[in-house]
């Protein structure tokens, strides 16, 4: 991938967290209230402290590019859901700048999807520690079957490099 997309992946992540994070902590500050707004739509009391924990944990998974494409596209989901669910009343042009920053946001997202773990991310550096896991594994593996062969007497395996005759 090149330099500036790798950059503008990055960007764009640190960008739209700071929506998720702040918005949880938002209704985490005045959970009567936001249950209440829940309910003014039909929903089911309760639902303000999922909702706050699911917008600060996945915001936060997102800022640090961990578990990044799922993250992404929950977030994207849950944009799409809350706008049809709360931001419906076409009448009201408040409403309307409201749910097309969802889709907006959403899009975004989609976007971050699409480009999963770039560099400066955990998700990047996980991946990094299970390739060299995986070359450890590897290296290991190869040099018990030298040890094997030598101990069996075929030194034209046990000598060369991956095992090959």
């Amino acid at each position: 991938m090149h330099f500036v997309s790798k950059f503008a992946a990055l960007i764009a992540r640190i960008l739209i967290s700071p929506l998720f994070i702040l918005a949880g902590l938002g209704k985490f500050l005045d959970l009567a209230g936001t249950d209440r707004y829940i309910q003014s739509v039909g929903l089911p009391a309760g639902l303000a402290v999922p909702a706050a924990t699911f917008e600060v944990v996945l915001g936060l998974l997102l800022l640090l590019g961990l578990f990044t494409r799922l993250t992404a596209i929950l977030l994207a989901g849950f944009c799409i859901l809350t706008g049809l669910v709360f931001h419906n009343d076409w009448g009201d042009p408040i409403q309307q700048a409201m749910f097309l920053k969802n889709l907006a946001v959403a899009g975004g997202l989609v976007m971050v999807f699409s480009y999963g773990n770039v560099s400066h991310g955990l998700d990047r550096m996980r991946s990094k520690r299970d390739r060299e896991h995986e070359l450890r594994e590897r290296e290991l593996e190869e040099h018990r079957e030298r040890e094997v062969a030598r101990k069996r007497g075929d030194f034209d395996v046990a000598t060369k490099p991956g095992g090959k005759a």
